[in-house]
């Protein structure tokens, strides 16, 4: 941990370059649902940014501005967009923050990410993967996550560890939301299975983003008779899915994005129904560097460090450390240090190799792992050199 901490408050540029050393305390601002349908991931990510902030203020604040702390001012989006662009709103003209992280879902973060662009406030994407932020379109946004089509390769290099394993296994169904997120997955995912001579897709089921149950989705996907289903969605989603599978007796290899197939919290909430599925995703918390922060973050919160939470911990670190490194707490200042802010490999708590921002805010070392729920365990099976065990092909109740 105090690896991960050095490597937030180390920098090249020197000390009498600084024109801000006062050690009053720096206000940042952090967006998320705290409350509504997509409180189980925006709590996460507030959660993960409570512990970088508590964390760097335990080791003395911002050291290259007189040991500065840090205050994070929070904001609730409700789950609701125009309450992400409210709050938003609050953090930059009454709170008067310094910078915004946030929010966990792309309907909230995209309109967020405008308030920061009107004002002229750099904005810190944590987790959504939409690609329009990084795009070229926006100059005050940087993104620490991953983007869309990071996922869609990370599904197909899972499907490819599925085919090594049982060559059999060709036939693909994809079952995807209704939202903004699920039709650039869903599109994506079309192109590239189009492009698949040796895959076939079966159905591609779109359903309701805000349904209370995914039974008539999943019959229809059934019916389609699949060998794989790749899963698109957030982690509710997940467990509706898991649920609708077990009624109708239905066990294929499932492949599915972090949230709806890689939450630790899927096992307490639907026990064995999640066991053997895969899920791409930005963070592995069996990782060395992601397990000395599980252990911290699960000391603080008393539940274990998930997708969400690793990555709102990851954005704010990249954030603290270019406030430390900026000349001043001056918005331009701090776009500077962005753009500047490398993090190394033995650094990383997630899935990348790497950071560091081209120039779009898109960061240049992204990549993904596959992890497995085997057993009470959710662990790292691919690529081969991170993997701390191997891929199993079993439906939840195969023997």
């Amino acid at each position: 941990m105090k690896r991960m901490v050095g490597f937030l408050l180390s920098t090249t540029v020197l000390l009498s370059a600084f024109n801000a050393t006062a050690a009053d305390a720096v206000k940042v601002g952090a967006v998320y649902a705290l409350t509504g349908p997509g409180a189980v991931g925006g709590g996460d990510g507030m959660r993960g940014t409570e512990l970088a902030i508590e964390q760097v203020n335990a080791a003395g604040g911002l050291k290259n501005h007189g040991g500065a702390l840090i205050e994070l001012v929070k904001g609730d989006s409700q789950s609701k967009p125009i309450n992400a662009v409210g709050e938003t709103e609050r953090l930059v003209n009454q709170d008067k923050v310094t910078l915004v992280m946030g929010a966990a879902t792309s309907n909230e973060t995209v309109p967020l990410s405008q308030v920061a662009e009107k004002y002229g406030v750099p904005h810190i994407n944590t987790i959504p993967q939409q690609e329009s932020m990084t795009n070229g379109s926006l100059k005050w946004t940087w993104s620490t996550t991953l983007i869309d089509s990071d996922y869609v390769t990370g599904i197909f290099r899972s499907l490819d560890m599925v085919h090594r394993i049982d060559p059999k296994k060709t036939k693909v169904g994809v079952l995807c939301p209704d939202n903004e997120y699920g039709i650039e997955m869903g599109k994506q995912l079309k192109a590239e299975l189009a492009k698949r001579k040796d895959l076939t897709l079966t159905s591609f089921i779109e359903y309701g983003a805000a349904a209370q149950d995914l039974l008539q989705p999943v019959l229809k996907l059934k019916a389609s008779q699949p060998d794989i289903v790749v899963q698109v969605g957030y982690f509710r989603a997940g467990v509706l899915a898991s649920k609708a599978y077990e009624q109708l007796d239905f066990h294929p290899v499932v492949i599915g994005t972090g949230g709806m197939s890689g939450d630790p919290k899927l096992r307490p909430e639907i026990g064995n129904l999640v066991a053997w599925q895969f899920a791409v995703t930005p963070f592995s918390a069996d990782l060395p560097e992601a397990a000395k922060v599980g252990e911290a973050f699960e000391k603080k919160f008393q539940q274990p460090l998930t997708l969400n939470s690793a990555l709102g911990y990851f954005g704010t670190m990249v954030a603290i450390r270019a406030l430390d490194a900026a000349r001043s707490f001056e918005p331009k200042d701090i776009a500077d240090a962005l753009r500047k802010v490398k993090v190394g490999k033995d650094e990383m708590i997630t899935s990348s190799d790497y950071l560091e921002f081209d120039e779009n805010g898109r960061n240049r070392g992204r990549d993904t792992t596959v992890t497995q729920f085997q057993g009470d365990k959710l662990v790292t099976v691919w690529p081969p050199e991170k993997a701390t065990a191997k891929p199993v092909l079993k439906g939840f109740n195969t023997p």
